[in-house]
This record gives C-alpha cells, sequence and structure tokens, in this order.
C-alpha cells in the first residue's frame, strides 16, 4: 500500500460514525406507539375526508391536542417551553402523521420555530416561541419564490432598509396553512448583498394572503404577496440568516421524508389488505405473482427509505455535519418510494382504484405534493454531487 493509500485508509477510519441504531430506544418506541393511538382516535380516515372537504382544513382542537402533547415544541429548548427531545423522535412522529395525512399546521410552526431559535435575537424567542410551541400563536414559513425555488441563492423577494425599518417586496406562494397563520417567517435579499429573516405579525398593511387551490386537500397552502410592506427594525431576525435558513431546510427536509416513508407504508398495508380480500378466479388477486411481487417492492423500499431517514435524523443531533447530505439522500429516495408506492396501489386496486370511494387517492396526492416539495430526487441528487465533488 502507498503511503498516499495508507494515509486516506488512515482518514477513513477516523470519520465519526452515527451509532448502528441511530440511537433508538424504549423511550422513542413509546412515544411512537403513542402518537399512532392518539392520531388514530383523532384522525380516522371518514375525519380525514371531512376537514379535505371544508375551508379551513384542519382542525383546531385536534391542533390545541397536539400543543398540550409537547408536539409543537418537541426538538425545541426547555427554556423556551419546548420538550427537548432529539431529532428522532421528530422522526418518528412525521412517519405517524404520515401514516394518517393529518391536516395540520404542525410543519409550518416546526419551521418558523426552527428559524427563530437560529436566528432570533433573546427578546423575539422569549417572546414569541412560547406562544407557538403553547398553540396561542399559528405560525407559518414562506419555503418558496414565486419560480418555485428554495434554495438560499435563488431567493428574490427583497428587503430595503429605510429610515426605521424595512420596506419588503415579493411573492412567496405555497406557505403551508398560510391562510390560518398568525405569524410568518420570512427569507428575503438584502438589505445588504446577504439574506435576512423577517417574523412578519398578520394581519399586517401590505400583506395579502390568499389561499391556495392545492392537489392536496389535507395540506392547504397560500399566496404571501409584500407589496411595499413597512416593517420596524424589530422585525428582523438579527442572527446568521443563511445559516438558519439552511437549518431550517435540514429540518423541513427530515421531517418531510420521515412523513413520505409513513404515507408509502400506509399505502403498503392498504394494498396487502385489499390483495388478501379480493377475489378473482376463485382465489385472493394477493396469490398471483404480477400482484405479491410489486407489493414486496412496496415493502423492501419503505425500509430502505426509513433507514436512511432514521439515520439523517440522527446525523441532526450527533454529527450535524453530515446532516445536509443525509438529508438530502433521506428526501431523494421517499420520493421516489412514495410516488411508486402510490401508482403501484391505484393500479392494484383495479378500477376501484381510480374513485373518490378509494382511500388511496389522498396518499397519491400527497406523495405529488410532497415530492416536489423543498426539492425532488433529481434536484437532491444533483446537490449531493455538487457537495461531494466540488
Amino acid at each position: 500500500m502507498s503511503s498516499s493509500e495508507s494515509k486516506f485508509a488512515d482518514e477513513a477510519i477516523e470519520l465519526p460514525r452515527i451509532a448502528g441504531d441511530f440511537g433508538f430506544s424504549e423511550e422513542h418506541a413509546l412515544a411512537r406507539d403513542a402518537a399512532r393511538r392518539f392520531l388514530a382516535e383523532r384522525c380516522p380516515m371518514p375525519e380525514l375526508r371531512r376537514l379535505a372537504s371544508e375551508a379551513v382544513g384542519y382542525d383546531p382542537a385536534v391542533f390545541s391536542a397536539i400543543a398540550e402533547l409537547g408536539w409543537i415544541g418537541l426538538v425545541s429548548p426547555a427554556d423556551l417551553g419546548g420538550v427537548g427531545l432529539d431529532h428522532l423522535h421528530l422522526a418518528l412522529l412525521s412517519d405517524e402523521l404520515g401514516r394518517c395525512l393529518l391536516p395540520s399546521p404542525l410543519f409550518g410552526c416546526w419551521l418558523a420555530l426552527r428559524a427563530l431559535e437560529l436566528a432570533g435575537t433573546k427578546e423575539q424567542r422569549q417572546t414569541l416561541c412560547p406562544a407557538i410551541i403553547s398553540g396561542e400563536k399559528l405560525a407559518s414559513f414562506a419555503l418558496f419564490e414565486r419560480s418555485g425555488a428554495f434554495e438560499p441563492e435563488q431567493i428574490s423577494a427583497r428587503a430595503e432598509a429605510v429610515d426605521g425599518g424595512f420596506v419588503l417586496h415579493g411573492v412567496k406562494p405555497h406557505v403551508p396553512f398560510g391562510a390560518s397563520a398568525e405569524l410568518v417567517i420570512v427569507p428575503l435579499k438584502g438589505p445588504d448583498t446577504g439574506l435576512s429573516l423577517f417574523a412578519i405579525e398578520l394581519p399586517t398593511p401590505g400583506v395579502r394572503i390568499d389561499p391556495e387551490t392545492n392537489v392536496d386537500p389535507t395540506r392547504r397552502t397560500a399566496k404571501l404577496s409584500l407589496e411595499r410592506v413597512r416593517v420596524s427594525t424589530a422585525a428582523r431576525l438579527d442572527g446568521d440568516a443563511l445559516a438558519a435558513l439552511r437549518g431550517v431546510h435540514q429540518l423541513g427536509i427530515v421531517a418531510l421524508a420521515a412523513e413520505m416513508v409513513g404515507g408509502s407504508e400506509a399505502v403498503f398495508e392498504m394494498t396487502r389488505r385489499y390483495a388478501c380480500e379480493r377475489q378473482q378466479f376463485g382465489r385472493a388477486i394477493g396469490a398471483f405473482q404480477a400482484v405479491k411481487h410489486p407489493i414486496v417492492d412496496m415493502m423492501v423500499g419503505v425500509e430502505l427509505a426509513r433507514s436512511l431517514v432514521l439515520g439523517a435524523a440522527a446525523a441532526l443531533d450527533q454529527d450535524p455535519e453530515r446532516a445536509e447530505v443525509e438529508g438530502r439522500m433521506a428526501k431523494a429516495l421517499a420520493s421516489d418510494v412514495y410516488a411508486e408506492a402510490t401508482r403501484k396501489a391505484v393500479q392494484l386496486h383495479g378500477g376501484f382504484g381510480f374513485t373518490w370511494d378509494c382511500d388511496v387517492h389522498f396518499y397519491f396526492k400527497r406523495a405529488l405534493v410532497s415530492r416536489a416539495m423543498l426539492g425532488d430526487a433529481a434536484h437532491h441528487r444533483r446537490r449531493i454531487a455538487l457537495r461531494l465533488f466540488e
């Protein structure tokens, strides 16, 4: 072995490693099981169908119960009113949320909290975070630009400095449950050459919120329009906006990927049950290889994607330097697995699979939206390649 090869081998051995079990403990299992029982009781499929047809799109009573359970502040520090658990808890909870497709502003609240925790002043954190965690103030995060872009260098909405404050311009579509939000964290370009994060209370003069017609009726979105919005200097988060935005993306990507894995598993179980019950030629259709093999492929995909998601969640706590790449890997695979699982589920349910009465269509629509949200598989694989070969 050459000296250069020996050096490379030594460096490889010294790379930080995440625990093989991702730190999974009995506490994690108990929390996951408790979440599954709660969601089965409060969000069965008939309730999901009811909420999907209503204007608000979620049940405020269930959201209040979620706040009491500590889910909003699950990974937030205790001094802000949070529970202070690790990100593995958050990934397991997101998995359960994806299984039942809970319509809830929880995802937007998590992103807003992460931005405040990373970039907010002490006063902003102590004023806003406890109100969000308790469910008193519903918050969200404006992830996207009008073009659909979301990476830090792609932000085009801007902020201009004026005497005593700032003037904000731009359009931010697809804000999760934006029509119900009372606070939105908005990333903007400027007022200097960098990025800024602003906490905008709603309603505010010049801020317009328009509910959007969404493919997925279980996750409502709205378009946020900023038309020369005047805000004070107190609205700006004074921390490192670029680092905070990356932290928001990492959390969002892991949570979304976990949610997609949960949805994929629910579709797998739904399709397996149907294949065991549906009779054709005197036999259950699950006895035929043309049905067996796709269902097994679903199961394998779910397990592979879940391993990547749990690894990414563990990296957020144990090895933050690797969290971005691991999160992107998890989101890429989860996007592919969810899309393929729902496609096969519709097909294997036969003519029934294309109807409103078949529950699979809710998962199919969530898969379409979640796959594009915060980047699809191709986007993340390109980003991983750039990171590895830069």
